[in-house]
């Protein structure tokens, strides 16, 4: 057998070799290869209803206005939608990593196991995938489309932001003010009862002049008042015996801005509107009156109902020199 046959001869081999393993690389769920996804998502103005559903769970988000959403009937947090979307858009290539369904129940790509996201417009859906497990990594996830066997690895913050929960998608802002329209400012902290209130350009605290910085952090401090998270049945029923009940009225010229009330409970207080149209939005209306119970870390409410001393001008510490008698 001449040279040039046994050249052939190879040459061909090699070629079965590499198309069996191109065969065995595609058949096999655990390895991955280069894969097309193109999901057409919808520009964000063109759908008014978002869903994610993980058995026995559904979060709904719907949309109010050009900016505004609500999540199960809660304002929505400011960008919230916005995250989702540029999750959907970010530009890492997928990895088609299976191409059966045996793979799916492992992958959490299942309609039992995985996360159901559908993008609506008037009832219409516009985008429908089935999120899965998150790699290791945590920055990428497995998802594929309804009645396509193809499972892909999406790298990007797809998969944790369909992992939020309710509360994270909901608006934790309690209030929001502007410190220019703020003309007092009233405190009730257990025994330190104060009234904090603009002279001019100044500020007294109970009468006495203030510590014009110290107050203007104070007043910084309150332009956002943001809850950690809300209220559970038994931190409502623990305000029963609260150890502490702290008070916050916030007025302007000639109206009341905000007043909110916080009983103290383990690890923290639960807050309550009580009057007032700066209102951060919890509920589903936003602005004014807000039902909405939260709850805050105890250093946050001592932000903003901080100490009266605090706010007062530091004493002297210079010690007086006596004179030595002659």
């Amino acid at each position: 057998m001449s040279s040039q046959s046994l050249k052939l001869i190879a040459a061909g081999l090699a070629l079965l070799l590499l198309l069996w393993g191109g065969s065995a690389l595609l058949s096999r769920g655990s390895d991955s290869v280069r894969g097309a996804l193109d999901l057409h998502v919808p520009a964000q103005a063109g759908v008014d209803t978002i869903t994610i559903t993980k058995r026995p769970d559904t979060i709904v988000l719907g949309r109010q206005s050009a900016t505004d959403w609500t999540v199960n009937g809660h304002r929505a947090a400011a960008g919230s939608v916005t995250d989702l979307f540029q999750a959907l858009g970010d530009t890492a290539r997928p990895e088609l990593v299976a191409q059966d369904s045996s793979s799916f129940a492992r992958l959490q790509v299942d309609s039992t196991g995985g996360r159901w996201l559908r993008l609506r417009h008037g009832g219409k859906v516009e985008l429908e995938l089935i999120v899965g497990t998150r790699p290791t990594d945590y920055q990428s996830a497995y998802l594929r489309r309804p009645g396509d066997a193809h499972v892909y690895l999406w790298r990007g913050r797809l998969g944790s932001v369909v992992d939020r929960t309710l509360d994270d998608w909901r608006d934790k802002r309690i209030a929001v003010l502007a410190p220019d329209s703020i003309a007092a400012v009233e405190v009730v902290r257990g025994k330190d009862r104060y009234a904090v209130t603009r002279s001019g350009k100044a500020w007294k605290v109970n009468g006495a002049s203030a510590d014009s910085g110290a107050v203007a952090r104070y007043l910084d401090r309150l332009k956002a008042i943001t809850a950690s998270g809300f209220a559970t049945p038994p931190d409502t029923a623990s305000r029963k015996t609260s150890r502490q009940e702290r008070r916050l009225a916030v007025r302007s010229r000639r109206h009341v801005l905000l007043s909110l009330a916080f009983d103290s409970i383990a690890g923290g207080f639960v807050v309550r509107h009580q009057a007032g149209t700066a209102g951060g939005g919890g509920g589903g209306g936003g602005g004014g009156e807000d039902a909405t119970v939260y709850r805050m870390n105890a250093w946050d409410v001592d932000g903003v109902t901080p100490t009266s001393a605090s706010l007062l001008p530091p004493k002297s510490t210079s010690a007086t020199k006596s004179v030595p008698k002659k």
